[in-house]
């Protein structure tokens, strides 16, 4: 059934007979596919209990409406909405989307967590739990078609595991633009996912590099590389992994560690993963202090460091992510300040964005897509402590950034045909 003969229906009307759409990634949900029929009230409350507060049904796929069940919807003319209610419409979609996306971040973070916690003693089961996990992001990715980079709250996931997911996130969908198939995907987002895992063989106080202050520490730093091969053997991983694994510190110019290796001595899916962990630990240090805006970690990577990143990978990120990465504050031509929330990877330029506005409420701010405002972009990136404190307070700058891929807003809006 295509798309566009879909309808949206409120949760509170679900009934057993309908057959219905999760638009969540793999991990939204307990189901075994995203789209079936409800066979059971217990589906019914599984549903309700995941956040939603709608979804779409099929009429053509569901069982029409029966006397023992008079209440099954049914396809209705569309009613045209008033704008105060397609306002109130567009918000509630932006917020069970938000929602939904930082549903998903949190529950990988907790994934991720267990299976740094198997490693050392249950090597082949935190392989095992990775490999699912890698697969099921790679699902959730390619299920929603179109993606686009959603920044998510500071309060989003568990700490100890935000990188790895960043990551993890960022390479999947670098790697989808640069055409990688879903057997690529799958390594990388293993690879990708598991690139820090020798660090949990160095003490606490180590497993950041802005952490280390001497030589001697910096030596012993550098050797999570080291305990992340000896692991990776362990938890009998393919070599292609293994590899990611080896050469993430790797850069193109022979400036990296271990082995100071150059260009084509790196594989492919290495430079990815090298790219986007460089770009990570820019917005993400483990000292809030020492962190930049996206939008400057991009400039710095480009103006200071392109040597060592492969030429063609970097010029396709930088293009993902736009001028102005999600995270970064922004002046809009028209002067008002705004934050950039999510990127569409086929229109860079144009981000959406939350805009300071005194007159609404910080949790009622609809997100205002700019590639809809032919009239209105942006003018100049800004460093949060430069914003007047009433709008920082209102666009809450994130110290730390957490990303994660949501469906774009033009594939949304195209299945939402009343």
């Amino acid at each position: 059934m295509a798309d566009t003969q879909a309808r949206f229906i409120d949760v509170d009307e679900l009934r057993v007979g309908l057959y219905i759409y999760l638009d969540l990634g793999w991990m939204g949900h307990p189901f075994a596919l995203n789209n079936f029929k409800i066979d059971s009230e217990s589906q019914i409350e599984t549903i309700r209990g995941l956040g939603l507060r709608r979804l779409r049904w099929s009429p053509e796929l569901s069982d029409p409406p029966t006397p023992a069940n008079p209440e099954t919807p049914v396809a209705t003319p569309a009613v045209p909405l008033s704008p105060a209610e397609q306002q109130r419409r567009l918000l509630l979609d932006q917020q069970a989307s938000l929602a939904r996306c930082e549903r998903e971040f949190a529950d990988a973070t907790r994934a991720f967590r267990e299976i740094l916690k198997l490693a050392p003693a249950q090597p082949e089961l935190a392989r095992e739990r990775a490999r699912a996990m890698a697969e099921g992001l790679v699902r959730g990715l390619l299920d929603q078609g179109e993606s686009c980079i959603r920044l998510l709250s500071e309060q989003a996931g568990e700490q100890t595991s935000l990188h790895a997911i960043n990551v993890s996130v960022i390479a999947l969908l670098l790697g989808q633009r640069l055409g990688l198939d879903a057997a690529a995907l799958d390594q990388l987002a293993l690879g990708a996912l598991l690139h820090d895992i020798g660090k949990v063989a160095l003490p606490e106080r180590l497993r950041w590099r802005d952490a280390v202050v001497s030589a001697a520490e910096r030596k012993l730093f550098q050797r999570h590389v080291e305990h992340g091969v000896a692991l990776a053997a362990r938890m009998g991983l393919d070599p292609e992994i293994s590899v990611i694994i080896a050469q993430h510190h790797e850069y193109a110019d022979g400036s990296g560690f271990p082995r100071h290796l150059r260009g084509e001595e790196l594989t492919y899916l290495s430079r990815i993963v090298t790219l986007v962990n460089h770009y990570d630990i820019l917005c993400n240090p483990s000292n809030p202090v020492a962190a930049i805006t996206p939008h400057q970690a991009l400039s710095l990577m480009f103006a200071q460091s392109r040597d060592k990143f492969d030429a063609d990978i970097l010029a396709v990120f930088i293009r993902m992510m736009g001028v102005y990465p999600p995270g970064s504050v922004v002046v809009l031509s028209d002067g008002r300040h705004a934050l950039v929330v999510s990127v569409n990877a086929a229109r860079p330029l144009k981000p959406r964005v939350i805009v300071h506005d005194s007159r609404v409420a910080r949790d009622e701010a609809l997100v205002i897509d700019l590639d809809k405002e032919p009239e209105l972009g942006i003018r100049q990136s800004l460093k949060p402590l430069q914003l007047p404190r009433a709008v920082f307070d209102y666009l809450l700058p994130r110290q730390r950034i957490c990303y994660f891929f949501e469906r774009a807003r033009e594939s949304m809006d195209r299945t939402q045909v009343p």
